[in-house]
This record gives structure tokens, sequence and C-alpha cells, in this order.
């Protein structure tokens, strides 16, 4: 009995550890390639650690910075900040302005 009580608890603690933080569920929600609504071209990408506008000739990798639900990156050395949700599919990105985009994953 004290046995399979000891396995149980090293299994919850072990799980408790691989399970991903919210922000890195967000985060990963990112990934791919998106297009505004309403639209079916691809207007940037998202992978770990850079955004690449697609329709920039050429294509740059902007590294982004992830805090909490917010995304900032330095885009010709302006920092831009948006506020990131979802609506089932659809990314919402808010900016400081109160402007908000949205957008749809390129399949």
């Amino acid at each position: 009995m004290e046995k399979k009580c000891f396995i149980s608890i090293a299994a919850f603690i072990m799980l408790s550890c691989m399970a991903s933080s919210p922000q890195q569920s967000l985060q990963s929600r990112l990934f791919g390639t998106w297009a505004a609504c309403g639209d079916e071209v691809a207007v940037f990408q998202i992978d770990k650690d850079s955004l690449y506008y697609i329709d920039e000739d050429p294509i740059v990798a902007i590294s982004y910075q992830f805090a909490g639900d917010s995304m900032s990156l330095d885009y010709w050395g302006n920092t831009i900040v948006q506020h990131i949700s979802f609506r089932k599919d659809t990314l919402v990105m808010k900016n400081k302005l109160g402007e908000v985009n949205c957008f749809v994953p390129v399949k």
C-alpha cells in the first residue's frame, strides 16, 4: 500500500512538472502562418523565437519577447507591444493605442 502511494505521488509530481504553463500554451498557439480576417493571403509567420512578414523582400526574421499575454518586438528601431488573445482559432492583437487586428491561421 505504501509503495502504491509513493508511486502515485511521484507520478503526479512528474506530470505536474511536465505540464505547460498558460504562457507557453498561449505562445505556442501563435506558431504558424497568419492572414488578416477575411483574406486568404498570408501576412506573417511566427515560430518559437521570430516573426516574419511574408510580403517583405528579403524576408527578415524579427525576434520577439513574450511576457504574460503580450508580445513585444523590435521593428526597425521601434518597440511594438501587442496584447495577445484568441477567439476560437482567431488571433486577436491589440496595441497600446487600443487598435485591434484579427488574424486567422493559413492552412
